[in-house]
């Protein structure tokens, strides 16, 4: 009898778990279920369609969380080495240096040395204002240039204003958004899946698998090309590569 190769689809990140789920009832949803005894088990999975929506949701306003966690570590890098070059070269015993330096560290020392600790929107403030008073003072960009920190001053300026605008959208999509519980609706949808195999091999078993071949090949073509993909990554991440930072696996149509 034609088995269906199956795979623990909890082992999928949250950002790929809709996917499957989503591309399996497609499979099946072609494949007419009401024809092939299944439409039971068909509407059950169905019914997840809205939860499996509200996990993609949450998992593009969790990932905007991690974004602008390292978006923020950047901009604090670059405040915390502009402060500390500052701060070295004033001790310079060339005074043309020593004086650009000391006129950076006037005005950093002026909105606070601890601006890279502050918290996410008085951090943002607070940079805006710092630059927009350099900006205000030819002299002190001029000291900028000098030492040769304008690159790392407008990267910084830059990010700070790719924080905000990242900060604000995710502020927005949460307060729209409806916060859910991902582990338990995977949890309900598995069950769903898992109740969705035994039909289908109770109704080969039943009606003879002649007709439902066509399915459990869609269906393990599916699942094969995961359980690969999820295998090469563990073989990565054996080998101490960040597979964190890649892309969500998609299998194409």
């Amino acid at each position: 009898m034609t088995r269906i190769i199956k795979f623990r689809y909890p082992g999928l990140w949250h950002s790929e778990y809709p996917l499957v789920v989503n591309r399996l009832i497609d499979i099946i949803g072609k494949h007419d279920p009401e024809r092939l005894h299944l439409q039971r088990s068909y509407n059950q999975l169905v019914a997840f369609k809205p939860k499996l929506a509200k996990i993609e949701v949450q998992e593009r306003a969790d990932q905007k969380s991690a974004l602008l966690s390292e978006l923020d570590q950047q901009r604090d890098t670059l405040f915390n080495v502009i402060f500390a070059v500052s701060k070295a070269f004033k001790r310079t015993p060339m005074a043309e240096i020593s004086e650009h330096a000391a006129r950076v560290q006037a005005l950093l020392i002026k909105h606070g040395s601890d601006i890279a600790p502050a918290n996410y929107t008085a951090q943002t403030q607070r940079m805006y204002d710092l630059v927009a008073d350099f900006r205000r003072q030819p002299d002190a960009m001029n000291a900028i240039e000098a030492m040769s920190l304008a690159p790392l001053f407008e990267r910084m300026d830059e990010l700070n204003g790719e924080f905000d605008r990242l900060f604000m959208e995710r502020k927005k999509q949460q307060a729209e958004t409806e916060r859910v519980d991902l582990r338990a609706i995977r949890l309900e949808c598995d069950k769903a899946i898992a109740a969705m195999w035994a039909a289908i091999e109770f109704c080969m078993a039943e009606y003879g698998d002649e007709n439902y071949k066509p399915l459990v090949n869609a269906i393990n073509a599916l699942n094969v090309y995961y359980k690969q993909q999820l295998a090469a990554r563990a073989t990565r991440r054996k080998a101490k590569q960040m597979v964190e930072n890649e892309k969500p696996i998609e299998m194409e149509v």
